[in-house]
Order: structure tokens, then sequence, then C-alpha cells
């Protein structure tokens, strides 16, 4: 008898043990369900925004995708991945680490250039930062081509010095000239060239590879993200929904931006929207909400 009842005991264990086992499964599931949803939202948003661009420069008015907001406050963004695109720990972190010393007068050519170009002119201020410190220089000697036709590209590039010809089938279309970008399809697509730059004269230029600005763009969108489900998990009212729930309404919630005396709220219109001050300060004025 003793003996079965010893075994009785160590069945009952072995039970207990595999409850908690499944327990412990049942958690891990659940955390990876959230971070698959996580991904797939970001992935979402990150697919949203898609530009298309003809040829380099400023003088060839580039085709982009241009989102039209319904109001006139809400951010105007096209951050721009537009093949997939897995975000590597490795290059993350050499992308994180990688800097390229520069002059202020090259930091803002740079910045110049990137203002002027459809697909970069509305990445936000850190962003542009991040993308201008990890640029490397190059230069090209007269004569020698920095793109031709038919190659794949894999580069972006901004002129600082000297002049580069614009060509197609051997036909001259335009010049490039210093604080002109050219080669920027090539951070959205793994495509072939379809024209050919050389350089008039000796030249110096500064490079973007796509897989350094796909994941600046990528870490970003992670950082907006986190940043978005903080905020909402801050409000009072909201911190006992589930995690998931959070996602879904920061998946949704759009950043606003208000100069001061805008008014953000108007006595007698019609309230359809909440908002959460992630920035400034606001002041109650006969029922109106005015920014500071």
């Amino acid at each position: 008898m003793g003996t079965l009842r010893d075994l009785q005991f160590a069945l009952q264990l072995k039970i207990e043990e595999l409850r908690q086992r499944d327990t412990l499964i049942d958690e891990l599931e659940l955390e990876l369900d959230t971070k698959d949803e996580l991904i797939r939202r970001l992935q979402e948003e990150l697919d949203r925004y898609r530009a298309t661009v003809s040829l380099p420069g400023s003088s060839a008015a580039s085709a982009a995708c241009s989102v039209q907001s319904e109001d006139s406050h809400r951010a105007n963004r096209k951050t721009v991945i537009s093949e997939p695109f897995t975000l590597d720990p490795v290059t993350l972190a050499m992308v994180s680490h990688r800097s390229c010393d520069k002059s202020q007068e090259s930091q803002r050519l740079i910045e110049a250039a990137f203002l002027k170009n459809d697909l970069l002119k509305n990445l936000d201020e850190g962003e542009i930062r991040a993308v201008i410190a990890c640029m490397y220089p190059t230069t090209i000697n007269q004569g020698c081509y920095v793109i031709q036709e038919g190659a794949n590209g894999t580069q972006a590039y901004v002129l600082e010095e000297g002049l580069l010809d614009v060509t197609k089938d051997g036909l001259r279309l335009l010049t490039i000239e210093p604080e002109d970008m050219f080669g920027e399809l090539a951070l959205l697509y793994n495509c072939s060239h379809t024209y050919s730059v050389s350089a008039r004269t000796d030249s110096k230029l500064w490079v973007l590879d796509g897989k350094s600005y796909q994941t600046i763009l990528m870490q970003s969108s992670l950082n907006r993200l986190s940043h978005s489900m903080e905020l909402l998990s801050s409000v009072p009212f909201l911190q006992s929904l589930p995690e998931d729930s959070i996602m879904k309404m920061s998946d949704v919630m759009e950043e606003t931006h208000y100069s001061e005396g805008d008014y953000i709220i108007r006595q007698g219109a019609t309230g359809d929207t909440f908002y959460i001050i992630s920035k400034g300060q606001v002041k109650i004025d006969a029922l109106c909400l005015l920014h500071r």
C-alpha cells in the first residue's frame, strides 16, 4: 500500500508539473502573438506609403506620391520603405554607431538637398540627422560614371562639388549641380537604373546606401510606435485596457502639431476626437482649448 500511495503522490506531482508547463506555454504563446501583432502593424504602417521618382536632380521634377491630409494641422509625412525589409540587429547596431565626420557646410548642403527632394523632405528632424550622419564621401574623376544605365542601384547621392551629366540612350538630359540629389529610387527598390550619370568635372559626392536608410526609418517607426503605446498607457482611464487594445489604438493615433494661439477645440463644435498632450501646454478659455 505504501508503494501505491507513493506512486499516486508522484503521479499527482507530475500532473501538477505538466499543468504548470501548459500555463507557461500559454503565456509564452500570448506574448509571441502580441509581438507578431506589433510587427504586423508596424509593417502595415511602413507599407502605407509609397513613392515613385523618375529622373534625379531638382531640375527634373520627380513624380512622388503625396498624402493629402483632411486636417491642415496633421503631419504630412512620407516615410517610405517599399520593399519588404527585416530589421537585422547586426545592421541596426552598425548603422546606429556609423557616423562620418562632416563640416557644418556639408551637413547644411545635404539637408538642403533633402528638403528639395520629394522622397526625403518629410523626414523628421531626428531621421534627417541619423541619415546624414551615416552618409560617407566619395570622389569621381572627370569622365567617370557614377551610375550606368541598366546597372542595379543600391545607393543615392548628393553632389557637393563639381558637375555631373545625366544621359539616357546616349542623349544628355540634364546637368546635376551641387546641392542636387539623385539615385533616390534605389532607397526604395532593388531596380535597374534607367539613366547614366557621369562626371563632367572632378566631383565630390555624399553617398547614402539603401540598407542604412531603411534601417534608420524602421528603427524610427518602432520608436514612434513604442512612444504612442507609452503615451496611451499613461492615460488613467485607459490603463485597465489589455496591451493588444492599447496597440490597436496606437496604430490609429495621429500626431498633430499646433502653433501658439491655434485653437484645438472650439466651443459648440461637435466633439469626436480626444487629445493627449505629448509636448507643450494648453489653456482652457471659455470651454475652448487653446495651444500656448
